[in-house]
């Protein structure tokens, strides 16, 4: 049985678990607009969030212009509609953001928010340096599972690996990736693949960034992960502590990382979205408490709990309140934050433990034996391979499967449904900023860091359309 804090931290990273400090209590939001997200952020905020987590629109995530003709039906659909610096400060309006941890969930497009990020912090008075948060910035997973992708693989890992250098660099607080395996198993794969895919991807970077000339202690001491919690409450709480066992012991042993700091896998995690039922959705409360409760019990540091209406739209303001009580139920109004690994010793933790924990490193040696992550997802194995696992799953075992039929869960969807963001169509004001842009071409064409030109561009109001334009590397 480990110890809480000691290396290699399958009973947690924190010698004193949450009897210090509960994890970090997180709602995804991204509303239409940016007024609309500013004021369900308050909202969240004033309920006692603890870290805001912002979802974007397919476009920006896309890199398109709100008003570029392929955007047209997806503007403020999925997220937040994100054009140019300023809507970015319209997020965070009467925000302190040096007093609040924001998570981005963005990557083919995370170089041009962290540049937004940053411009906002200066032009609001805030030292950069200050600020605390996470992008997620995690190409690879895209590549494999999510497919949010604009550039190829080669240009995207470098823009991605751009952003890392940039936050080690200067931005203290700000983790540039979030290295994930838990988009692969909404994909398909099972729980030993999904951590695998997320050791092998944070090795991927891990070695991009030693290729840059910093250290592995320097470099793994900034990443963060993103699983997920599925509805085996003790199989996934379980997981949480092979993920931390399997990495710690990696990089020790084949990268030389001796700072315990950087051994420590910090993980996010997000209830999964596709537990949830589409019938008799308020028994989706349940759902999402469980998953959480899996969480927690396997020592987590940050925490999105899903709300019961995301099965069926955006979630509306009583279904985000509904999952950030949950949180804080766990947290107040149970023992479970009382305790220091309160699943230490337990023979059935170990036993789940012993047989994932070989599942796990059978994965990771699959993976290198085919030229690791990058050539796994170049020659399409690995995704055939979650492929295949997708079609072997049954699915969830939902107990309700008739159609919903419940008069008071059919007012409540219609109530919410009305706040919920439909798409909507929106024309950019371009200024000129065309040195600035011209800059930006020249460090990508370059091949150097694209970081300072971009900050500079989205200064000068560059849409983020100009900024993928001028990224695109040459035909």
């Amino acid at each position: 049985m480990g110890v809480p804090g000691r290396y290699p931290f399958d009973a947690g990273i924190h010698p004193t678990g949450y009897t210090t400090k509960v994890w970090t209590m997180r709602q995804l939001a991204g509303l239409r607009s940016a007024t609309t997200t500013n004021e369900r952020f308050k909202y969240l905020l004033g309920l006692g969030e603890t870290g805001l987590s912002l979802a974007f629109d397919l476009p920006t995530q896309l890199g398109l212009d709100p008003d570029d003709p392929q955007a047209y039906g997806e503007v403020g659909r999925t997220g937040v509609s994100i054009a140019t610096v300023d809507d970015l400060a319209e997020v965070f309006r009467e925000i302190p953001l040096d007093q609040v941890s924001v998570s981005m969930t963005i990557n083919a497009t995370a170089p041009m928010l962290l540049a937004m990020w940053i411009v906002v912090a200066q032009e609001s008075g805030v030292d950069p340096a200050k600020l605390r948060g996470t992008l997620q910035n995690e190409m690879l997973k895209e590549f494999l599972a999510r497919k949010a992708f604009v550039f190829d693989i080669d240009t995207s890992m470098r823009y991605s690996l751009d952003v890392l250098e940039h936050c080690i660099h200067r931005l203290p607080g700000v983790n540039g990736v979030s290295l994930s395996g838990g988009h692969a198993r909404e994909a398909g794969a099972n729980r030993s693949l999904e951590v695998a895919c997320g050791i092998a991807d944070a090795e991927t970077y891990l070695e991009g960034m030693m290729a840059r000339g910093l250290s592995a202690d320097a470099v793994a001491r900034r990443f963060s992960f993103i699983f997920g919690a599925h509805m085996e409450l003790l199989a996934e709480a379980a997981k949480f502590r092979v993920a931390r066992s399997v990495y710690a012991r990696r990089l020790n042993e084949r990268y030389g990382v001796t700072d315990e700091r950087a051994m420590k896998m910090r993980i996010q995690v997000n209830t999964f979205g596709s537990t949830l039922a589409h019938q008799e959705p308020l028994n989706n409360v349940v759902r999402a408490a469980l998953q959480g409760l899996a969480a927690v019990l396997g020592g987590v540091q940050s925490l999105h709990i899903c709300s019961f209406d995301e099965a069926h739209q955006t979630p509306g303001e009583l279904g985000a309140r509904i999952a950030l009580r949950t949180h804080q139920i766990l947290a107040q109004e149970t023992d479970v934050a009382q305790y220091v690994d309160p699943l230490g010793g337990s023979e059935v933790i170990e036993r789940i433990t012993t047989e994932l924990t070989v599942e796990v490193e059978d994965w990771l040696k699959r993976i290198e034996d085919r030229g690791g992550m990058l050539g796994c997802i170049r020659s399409g194995w690995l995704e055939g391979e979650v492929e295949e696992l997708a079609y072997r799953d049954t699915g969830p075992k939902v107990g309700v499967q008739d159609e919903l039929r419940s008069e008071l869960e059919q007012e409540i969807l219609r109530r919410e449904r009305h706040e919920a963001p439909q798409a909507v169509q929106r024309t950019v004001v371009r200024r000129e900023c065309g040195p600035e842009l011209a800059r930006l071409r020249e460090a990508a064409l370059a091949g150097v860091n694209v970081l300072p030109a971009l900050i500079d561009a989205a200064r000068a109001r560059a849409t983020i359309g100009q900024m993928r334009e001028a990224m695109a590397p040459e035909d």
